[in-house]
């Protein structure tokens, strides 16, 4: 081996610095990086582990979003439903107040009417009561006085009153 150029107190000096090397290497470099290397696995899975949680939050968040609205979607239908019923009441109510009031228009007149009617008739039977006499002075003359003429007048008159229509 020597005629090779290696010698045996060379090879082991070789030797005994590659074991040395690769020792120095484990501990001063190695097991850093590893240990480097172990801390940024596990920062990472923690990064993820954090987003898995954000992203359940935000999930939750949406679902009690959508509850909230499906809420107040719900209160809002109600509430337009209830001023819908409250229109239709108020709107059945003035119909009914102005249905009432027409009523009470054709009431008063119809008895407006029926006053006329009698002041109408009334008048009939003092024109009549009044042609009467006229008529009764013209055909009896003077022969009759004055209250014997009211008298039959009057009984005229309460004769129309006793005919019905």
């Amino acid at each position: 081996m020597e005629a090779l150029g290696i010698s045996l107190s060379g090879l082991i000096a070789y030797a005994i610095n590659f074991v040395v090397l690769v020792v120095l290497l484990r501990v001063l470099l190695y097991k850093p990086v590893k240990n480097m290397l172990a801390a940024r696995q596990q920062r990472i899975a923690e990064g993820l582990e954090a987003a898995d949680r954000a992203s359940a939050d935000a999930e939750q968040q949406r679902q009690e979003f959508d509850k909230e609205l499906a809420a107040a979607r719900s209160e809002a239908q109600a509430e337009a439903k209830r001023l819908a019923e409250q229109t239709e009441k108020m709107r059945t109510e003035a119909l009914a107040a102005a249905e009432q009031e027409a009523e009470q228009i054709r009431s008063e007149a119809r008895q407006e009417m029926e006053r006329e009617r009698a002041r109408l008739a009334s008048e009939l039977q003092r024109e009549a009561a009044e042609l009467a006499l006229e008529i009764s002075r013209k055909v009896v003359g003077a022969a009759v006085d004055e209250s014997a003429q009211r008298r039959l007048v009057d009984q005229f008159v309460a004769e129309l009153d006793r005919q019905p229509g």
